[in-house]
């Protein structure tokens, strides 16, 4: 009996210290990328998809608003102080990127708007939301493919794969956003601008302050103007945007608002919120 006991007590120590070596494997590292807000997390996230050893977290937290005013927090200087790769927009949307850049100069930089034109139609000034423009944003997928491959080449191969799923699925989404027929609709959202292209909207954008809650008077009255002369019946804005502005020039013109989402708060991805998108874009008159 006492041989027995002896035996099953060494099997357990075994176990234990088995156990122990394989949760101390130092072959197993970790190897960490940090995103500057959520369009970025979902590409890092399909890129990483089923890779041991990868992990993705994202900075800005959802529901964050207009990014042009967000302020760096002690939690997210933490994520970026063990990572090895952090992927931002880029065109200026993230100005709090500026010291994250500039304090952790070791940390391989992934601009995903390389080689990307900001510009949208005849427009003079750079727009940064590019992701809401399908053609963009799956060169922006090709970015930061690159450059996960030049920091973690030994995983090339499932980022390729991974990768190359992804654009397969948003070839996918773009040959169903080709059935939109064409919409003319006013913005109170700068951030919708690039949907013009993706939902086949011919949109005028009413520009607005980001620090505003509400437009002059003036202004107003020309944006009632502009939706009654041009016959426009719909009227766009952001999920994240106050809608004052839109509920006024729709009471005065009989013009219907509808909320789009630019994916700044949040949501379950990026296909799946487009989708959404297209659907409300569709029921437009």
């Amino acid at each position: 009996m006492k041989k027995i006991l002896s035996i099953i007590i060494i099997l357990g120590i075994a176990l234990v210290i088995l156990t122990g070596c394989i949760k101390k494997d130092p072959e197993i590292k970790e190897f960490k990328i940090v995103t500057s807000f959520y369009p970025m997390y979902t590409i890092a996230n399909k890129l990483t998809e089923n890779i041991d050893g990868v992990v993705v977290e994202n900075m800005a937290n959802n529901n964050v608003g207009c990014l042009h005013d967000y302020t760096l927090t002690t939690a997210d200087l933490k994520k970026i102080e063990n990572a090895n790769v952090f992927v931002y927009n880029g065109l200026g949307i993230e100005n709090f990127t500026q010291k994250i850049l500039q304090t952790y100069q070791k940390i391989r930089i992934i601009d995903s708007s390389e080689n990307i034109n900001g510009l949208i139609s005849d427009e003079n000034e750079n727009n940064a939301h590019i992701w809401l423009d399908i053609d963009k944003y799956t060169i922006q997928v090709e970015n930061v493919k690159n450059g996960l491959i030049k920091a973690d080449n030994e995983h090339k191969e499932k980022y390729e794969k991974n990768a190359q799923d992804y654009l397969n699925k948003l070839n996918e989404l773009k040959e169903k956003l080709k059935d939109l027929k064409e919409k003319k609709c006013l913005s109170f959202s700068e951030s919708l601008a690039y949907l013009e292209k993706s939902m086949n909207l011919k949109i005028k954008t009413i520009e607005t302050d980001h620090e505003q809650n509400g437009l002059s008077a003036e202004t107003l009255a020309e944006a009632i103007k502009y939706v009654k002369d041009n016959n426009i019946k719909n009227i766009i804005i952001d999920k994240q945007t106050a809608d004052n502005n839109a509920k006024t020039v729709a009471n005065e013109t009989g013009a219907k608002v509808y909320v789009l989402d630019s994916m700044l708060g949040g949501g379950d991805g990026y296909i799946e919120i487009m989708e959404e998108n297209f659907k409300i874009v569709e029921s437009m008159e």
